[in-house]
């Protein structure tokens, strides 16, 4: 919207829209801003590796233009290992998702899981009770199941740990090495890094 004002189109200077086309089909696209010397990529999205590597090439071929930026990029974003020089690339981490795990047997078993395996995790919430426990997964590609269990826990950690590792963000291994799970049974916390794997990590590209 032309119209609108401009904290709300994201930064000074019009919206421009590029897309990638591949045998008549649009693989991807890129919206930007350009306020010289700097381009800001707003958002790029691509269906193929051609279609995001040609996309990043567009931005960074734009004439007059010395700085590029990129706004809420992925944590495993492949184009810094595009760059030639990716020394010169300046990076910032931001929070931009948020997960409370509300039902965490139903949580559990509604995923599937990298890589075939058992769980027994006794898990510690304060705010819902129905939460304290210990949840027996057994989760494979195909899908998984979770029950109530009264077996040993193979590890022990609080339901906000617990929601950081749910969808492949962190590894339950470094979760552990800040001390906030514990590994009760040798193994258990390889054998969940495994389980918990994820082929990209969690990421939004819009804010909500």
């Amino acid at each position: 919207d032309s119209q609108a004002p401009e904290h709300s189109q994201g930064g000074p200077g019009g919206l421009f829209y590029a897309a990638y086309e591949e045998d008549g089909r649009v693989d991807g696209y890129v919206t930007y801003r350009t306020a010289r010397p700097t381009l800001t990529v707003n958002e790029l999205m691509a269906a193929t590796p051609e279609a995001n590597a040609a996309l990043w090439r567009f931005c960074f071929d734009v004439d007059l233009i010395g700085t590029t930026e990129a706004l809420k990029r992925p944590v495993d974003d492949p184009m810094p290992w595009m760059l030639a020089d990716p020394r010169r690339l300046q990076r910032s981490t931001r929070d931009g998702m948020w997960l409370r795990l509300v039902n965490v047997g139903a949580a559990l078993g509604l995923r599937n899981y990298m890589q075939s395996g058992r769980l027994v995790l006794e898990i510690r919430d304060n705010i819902c009770p129905w939460n304290e426990g210990r949840f027996e997964l057994e989760g494979s590609s195909e899908g998984a199941t979770c029950r109530a269990s009264s077996s040993s826990p193979d590890l022990i950690l609080a339901v906000s740990d617990l929601a950081s590792a749910y969808l492949g963000a962190v590894s339950f291994s470094t979760l552990a090495q800040a001390g906030l799970v514990d590994e009760c049974t040798p193994g258990a916390l390889l054998r969940a890094d495994r389980m918990f794997a994820t082929r990209l990590k969690p990421w939004t590209p819009h804010n909500f």
